[in-house]
């Protein structure tokens, strides 16, 4: 499997989930947030999928990198339990891991996508800031300020 399969399938099982394309990530927006997520070129022959959250209420620019979000993280940072399999997939060898691929799509129709879109949300990044599970990403000063002050 190549970039462009890998981003393809992603992107229409996330487009199933009610996001929508723009230029190279995928995007919803609810309330005055919008999420967004994209594959970046890591090392080698590894592909990874970003997330990232953006506080429209700071300034509203049309966002076509997850890197200029307020918030992002790699995927498999947010879905611990789901590392390995999301890891595995984005190892873009000659043949692929259509396996590990599979399942990730799997997960993203069934579970992630879900799960994302409630990030998403006030009440989700809140939750989310409580249980620690924004620490492996970046967390920008106007992020971590609203955090604080919301939760």
């Amino acid at each position: 499997m190549n970039r462009a399969a890998f981003k393809k399938y992603l992107f229409e099982a996330l487009l199933q989930q009610s996001f929508e394309r723009r230029r190279d990530v995928m995007r919803i927006s609810n309330d005055r947030r919008v999420t967004l997520v994209g594959v970046e070129k890591g090392f080698g022959r590894q592909w990874f999928i970003n997330v990232g959250f953006w506080f429209t209420w700071v300034g509203f620019a049309e966002l076509n990198r997850v890197e200029q979000a307020h918030l992002y993280f790699r995927l498999e940072r947010l879905f611990p339990q789901y590392a390995e399999i999301i890891r595995a997939a984005g190892e873009l060898g000659d043949a692929g891991p259509p396996e590990a691929y599979e399942r990730l799509t799997g997960l993203l129709s069934s579970e992630i996508a879900t799960d994302v879109k409630r990030l998403g949300t006030e009440e989700g990044l809140v939750e989310a800031y409580r249980a620690s599970r924004l620490e492996g990403g970046l967390v920008t000063k106007v992020a971590r300020e609203w955090l604080l002050t919301a939760s």
